[in-house]
């Protein structure tokens, strides 16, 4: 094999693990890019719950999106910090979840959608 095509291998296979590096760390091709507000700044579970409780038609709007919609009191930090977790299978599934979100006034605390 001459020193050339050495080379253009080499350089190839540099791209190539270079990409599947980039790939892994920075999640690029995700499903989902939803985050949720800082700890420190989520309601108690208690306000969640009533919030929950309070906007029940919103909760059944999300739920009807689709056989295995979700809508709980979510605990993604340690404490009693809070928020509204919708559960999904598909990314249809997310679209539809947002859009009735985007139809309305909210929950009236922050809502994170988790994909299963």
């Amino acid at each position: 094999m001459q020193p050339v095509h050495k080379i253009i291998i080499g350089a190839v296979a540099v791209l190539v693990v270079a990409g599947g590096v980039t790939f892994a760390l920075t999640g690029f091709g995700s499903s989902s890019n939803d985050t949720h507000p800082p700890c420190d700044t989520l309601p108690t579970a208690a306000e969640v719950s009533n919030k929950l409780e309070s906007n029940r038609k919103l909760a059944d709007d999300i739920r009807a999106v689709g056989d295995g919609v979700s809508v709980e009191v979510g605990r993604p930090c340690d404490g009693d910090r809070a928020l509204v977790q919708v559960a999904y299978d598909s990314a249809d599934q997310r679209d539809a979840v947002r859009r009735v979100l985007s139809d309305g006034t909210g929950f009236g605390v922050p809502v994170h959608l988790v994909r299963r």
